[in-house]
């Protein structure tokens, strides 16, 4: 031991560091029920929050698969018909889509949506396990298709097997990993070579403009034309910037919404385990006077406190993580829930941010200015 005033060298001040850690295991090992029943707090109180994030993360990816780049500058026209004749708008960029419901017999007469794109197709994709159609089989009509991850596993389906569609087979390429994707794509090709009798089949069409005249010349054109086939029932023009904003608008008003579900239940985790620590630590004043009894700083059992805090937090946080997606799958909101790496970042950094934001309270409670001389005297 030096002597009083003297600063600690740097491999003693290792060495007291390792030795508070080993302690700090020493009495988790020896009150683990205890501590199981802090985890368990740590757990539940995080629990909501982690689903708010998730959440939000979810809402951010739906708004990435319901925009494209400048759809500011396009006009949407939709229709119901029977058949796949697009008015063609000549020297403007275009993509047209189909979308119905079809009567699976072989998997119990299940309905599942079928949505036929073209090779021009503006939307991103899904992200696909397998392989995406080529050009040419989207020019083309190959009898390939996607099937989604869901209805893939219910049903036994690989990459490779064959599917019926309307009386054709077709080969499943790629499943789609998303869950928040149902059903099955294929060519728009494809589609209107095997579906072309089928009852309201819902079209959009997406054409691109420059101009705010432009797109209402475009909308008023494929609509003249449109009404000029049998069977096609209109459904109308949607500027893409309204489309894009609504899209917006959408999104923050889902972020707002999760964000404060995320802050109140994090302020409710913060009061109640501040109240719980604060009361672990009340129990544990003899043992504070005995490690400063022993030479321990009152730095260094501040230190002791955070380290197990952060103990505890680290194992809650990754039972929240571990546990998060299989709640979901049974409440059914699996699709209301996206775990990646920017959810359990931000996830992460709030944990152990309100962890940080405890241990400062309780350590302000715990060691007053007269803490030593009264946890001394306890321990005698």
């Amino acid at each position: 031991m030096g002597r009083k005033g003297d600063s600690p060298s740097r491999s003693e001040k290792l060495w007291r560091w390792r030795y508070g850690c080993h302690q700090v295991f020493l009495k988790i090992g020896y009150h683990k029920k205890r501590y199981l029943l802090y985890i368990l707090s740590f757990y539940i109180g995080l629990l909501f929050p982690a689903f708010c994030i998730a959440n939000i993360r979810s809402a951010d990816q739906v708004i990435y698969y319901t925009t494209f780049d400048n759809m500011e500058d396009a006009v949407q026209i939709d229709w119901f018909s029977s058949g796949f004749d697009v008015p063609e708008a000549g020297g403007t960029e275009y993509s047209v889509s189909a979308y119905y419901q079809e009567d699976f017999p072989q998997w119990n007469h299940q309905y599942m949506a079928v949505k036929g794109i073209d090779e021009h197709y503006f939307y991103p994709l899904p992200e696909i396990s397998g392989r995406g159609f080529d050009e040419q089989e989207l020019r083309e009509g190959a009898r390939v298709c996607f099937l989604d991850k869901k209805n893939a596993k219910r049903y036994d389906c690989r990459v490779g097997d064959r599917i019926s569609v309307c009386g054709e087979e077709l080969r499943i390429i790629g499943i789609m990993t998303d869950a928040k994707f149902e059903g099955m794509f294929l060519p728009f090709e494809t589609m209107k070579e095997i579906c072309r009798n089928k009852q309201n089949v819902q079209f959009t069409g997406i054409f691109k403009a420059d101009t705010e005249e432009e797109k209402a010349r475009i909308a008023a054109f494929v609509t003249e034309e449109l009404e000029k086939y049998e069977g096609v029932e209109v459904q109308g023009a949607t500027d893409g910037r309204t489309i894009y904003e609504n899209a917006l608008a959408t999104k923050m008003q889902w972020r707002t919404v999760r964000g404060i579900g995320a802050a109140v239940s994090a302020l409710f985790f913060l009061m109640n385990e501040t109240v719980v620590l604060m009361g672990k630590a009340k129990k544990e004043r003899q043992t504070i006077g005995i490690h400063m009894a022993l030479g321990a700083t009152e730095g260094e059992m501040k230190r002791m406190l955070f380290f197990e805090t952060l103990l505890v937090t680290f194992c809650s946080a990754m039972l929240v993580l571990a546990t998060l997606l299989p709640f979901a799958r049974l409440a059914s909101l699996e699709s209301a829930v996206l775990l990646d790496h920017t959810a359990v970042f931000w996830f992460l950094a709030a944990a152990f941010f309100m962890c940080e934001i405890i241990t400062v309270v309780v350590m302000k409670h715990v060691f007053t200015g007269e803490s030593r001389h009264v946890y001394l005297r306890e321990s005698l």
